[in-house]
């Protein structure tokens, strides 16, 4: 039971069942809000959200705007800090599920904190997006799609398309006509400046993690073929980057990017690039581009993610079920499924006398 109690008497203010105890990122922290309260006040449930400390903004707005309905006080509550705060929410014993977004190292200290009292836990974690081009693809199709997957959010969207493997036949031409949009992508501060595709990186750590995953990619023999720099602009801008040549030994195909870089490795085959795909911690996102069905539906069969995009960005849907496999997170969000991490079964057997 969730409780609130005046300070000067003792006094229970208000009383609600257990609330969800959700832990919000910074890269989409209005979307969010809405992707977590949403199913938890439709089962019932009452809610504590602690946004990001680099993004509450947007919380604190929200937070003024459902004051203004006939929301019942301490429905929905918010609470904002550090590390500190978030602690207070996993550590709490009247807390029935906890709720996180973010990084798998944080995902992971905040299981260990909820199993203390054996709450439940939904992560939505990191996550190394594979994207699969044949030979039979859709070239401009597919290069817009990889495009828009990497401009998106500056590319800061764990679900983003984060690493190529290109049939050999196709290479260069897809190369080329991704080179060309990303070599176009209008970038600025979206404060001042209309128009744009993207805007800086939220972290100068973010922009200097990235930055170096490239140069130490450039050092292995990827050959840079835009981009490639920190952007001479205010802010943690980063050129938006294409590098052809990767292998599975660097950093850039292996480890979360978080940004404007679209690194590519050629492979000779489905089999070979499906090899490559799963070859990784995560297992959220995945996609292949292919005018071939059985081909579509092999790479399905065998990928080991939670989600495959056939011929089309990395972007779900709200009537989905957004959940990863392995280092990628427990539980999900959206849909039916989606609503039931909020709820809890209870099973009666009725026997009537005579």
């Amino acid at each position: 039971m969730f409780r609130a109690y005046d300070a000067t008497n003792g006094k229970v203010l208000w009383e609600y069942p257990t609330p969800s105890g959700v832990i919000l990122p910074w890269n989409f922290p209005f979307f969010l809000i809405a992707r977590k309260l949403g199913p938890a006040l439709i089962t019932g449930n009452t809610i504590v959200i602690k946004p990001s400390e680099e993004t509450p903004i947007n919380a604190f707005e929200f937070a003024e705007l459902v004051a203004e309905t006939d929301l019942p006080q301490g429905v929905f509550n918010l609470v904002c800090g550090g590390r500190e705060t978030g602690a207070k929410l996993t550590d709490n014993k009247d807390v029935g599920l906890v709720s996180f977004t973010g990084s798998g190292d944080t995902g992971s200290k905040i299981m260990q904190s909820c199993g203390k009292h054996l709450t439940r836990v939904n992560l939505e974690l990191g996550g190394k997006a594979p994207a699969i081009v044949l030979a039979d693809c859709d070239l401009e199709l597919t290069a817009n799609a990889l495009f828009n997957s990497r401009v998106l959010n500056t590319g800061q969207a764990c679900n983003a398309a984060e690493r190529v493997y290109v049939e050999r036949k196709v290479a260069d031409a897809l190369a080329e006509k991704v080179t060309k949009l990303m070599a176009g992508t209008k970038y600025g501060d979206p404060s001042t400046e209309k128009g744009l595709h993207m805007g800086p990186l939220v972290t100068k750590v973010g922009r200097d993690k990235m930055a170096a995953m490239v140069e130490a990619a450039k050092g292995q023999g990827a050959q840079v073929l835009t981009g490639g720099r920190i952007a001479d602009l205010p802010g943690y801008h980063y050129e938006p980057t294409v590098l052809l040549g990767c292998n599975t030994g660097m950093d850039v195909m292996t480890k979360e990017v978080f940004g404007p870089v679209l690194p590519m490795q050629i492979v000779e085959d489905l089999d070979e690039a499906l090899v490559h795909a799963n070859d990784s911690d995560y297992g959220l996102t995945s996609s292949i581009f292919t005018q071939n069905i059985n081909q579509a539906m092999k790479a399905v069969r065998e990928l080991r993610f939670g989600e495959t995009y056939i011929n089309r960005e990395h972007f779900e849907a709200m009537q989905g079920f957004h959940a990863g496999r392995r280092k990628s997170g427990i539980g999900g969000a959206d849909g039916k499924h989606g609503l039931y991490e909020h709820m809890e079964t209870h099973v009666v057997y009725m026997q009537t006398a005579g």
